[in-house]
């Protein structure tokens, strides 16, 4: 009741700053520039569209975002730091691409074997803390930041079957960030392919899968040149909602207030959303014969977890922001019954 009360207020405070701001800005609209990490059509790139159309519709069209394509304005390894510098003024990424320059988007990103479902991530995110702590780091880089729920199930899209961890045994994966740790944890060796690049890296054999989201099955035609995807999830993962902060200082304080209030709650609007194709892209997948389900055994998932375990503990020595972040992971993950340690 509490938690409806305050999404009841939140959405009230907003409602009533569109109000102010369509009476009190000038009528000339402000402009701003966002890129994509993912495609046109993929869910990543419609989950941009969203939150720019909301923008749109809260400010009463007096706040405008044009939305680009992967590498239309910078390749996307950049994209915090040309965020950082001005050259635009929002992304739709993923933390994983950014741990050199921010550590605790791998905390961001989901840890590998950690959430199973978006309210689990919610929950770690707002209620617990976690959020507060990436937000430091994120606001260091003069960044703010929103998390959003992104592909379920997040695991192994291969040509093989994985049923056990002899069969990721010499096989190339692709994946990023600390999920790169986790596959060569599990005995596959690691290569980081942007989402862009993925489809042909796959036909042409230079990875031999891709851990990657369910909706690339359809979104991306992954389906095309995979035959299996790997349940369960390795997480439930998040994507970024990544705003400059200088830019969001220079909005006239109703339309700031909206930006900044508002695109929590839309962002978790747009993340059921979001999950809700990633369900629809896998049943599409199956009704074409054209993919199937490749289910780790308990006691395969009982040996991964050990395996996992390590690098949690490897993060959480990085600083002793990322210690309080992987503590506050395993405090939940004991709660809800899954305990790592």
């Amino acid at each position: 009741m509490k938690t409806k009360l305050r999404l009841l207020i939140a959405v009230v405070f907003v409602a009533t700053m569109v109000a102010f701001a369509s009476t009190s800005i000038a009528a000339t609209p402000i402009k701003w520039k966002m890129q994509s990490t993912w495609p046109i059509g993929a869910a990543g790139y419609r989950t941009a569209e969203g939150w720019t159309d909301a923008m749109n519709k809260m400010t009463n069209g007096m706040l405008e975002i044009k939305l680009f394509p992967p590498n239309a304005i910078v390749p996307t390894a950049q994209m915090l730091q040309s965020l950082k510098l001005g050259v635009f003024e929002a992304a739709m990424t993923y933390g994983g691409f950014y741990g050199g320059m921010i550590p605790e988007t791998d905390l961001e990103i989901g840890l590998p074997l950690s959430h199973q479902t978006w309210d689990e991530v919610w929950d770690v995110m707002y209620q617990r803390g976690l959020g507060d702590l990436i937000q430091q780091a994120y606001g260091e880089q003069g960044l703010r930041w929103y998390p959003t729920a992104a592909d379920y199930p997040y695991h192994f899209l291969t040509n093989f079957p994985v049923r056990s961890l002899d069969d990721l045994k010499g096989k190339k994966i692709r994946a990023v960030g600390v999920f790169g740790k986790y596959v060569q944890a599990v005995g596959a060796s690691a290569t980081s392919v942007m989402p862009a690049e993925m489809y042909m890296a796959l036909r042409l054999g230079t990875v031999d899968g891709a851990l990657y989201g369910a909706t690339g099955l359809q979104d991306s035609k992954l389906h095309e040149v995979v035959k299996y995807y790997t349940l369960p999830s390795a997480a439930q993962i998040s994507i970024s909602l990544v705003i400059s902060q200088k830019a969001i200082d220079k909005l006239p304080k109703e339309i700031r207030e909206v930006v900044q209030v508002g695109s929590r709650y839309v962002m978790s609007d747009l993340s059921n959303q979001y999950i809700s194709q990633c369900k629809a892209g896998v049943a599409k997948s199956e009704r074409m014969g054209s993919i199937e389900a490749s289910v780790l055994p308990e006691e395969e998932l009982a040996k991964m977890r050990k395996l996992v375990v390590p690098i949690w503990d490897e993060l959480a020595a990085k600083s002793p922001r990322m210690k309080k972040g992987v503590d506050i992971l395993k405090q939940q993950m004991r709660d809800l019954g899954r305990p790592m340690e």
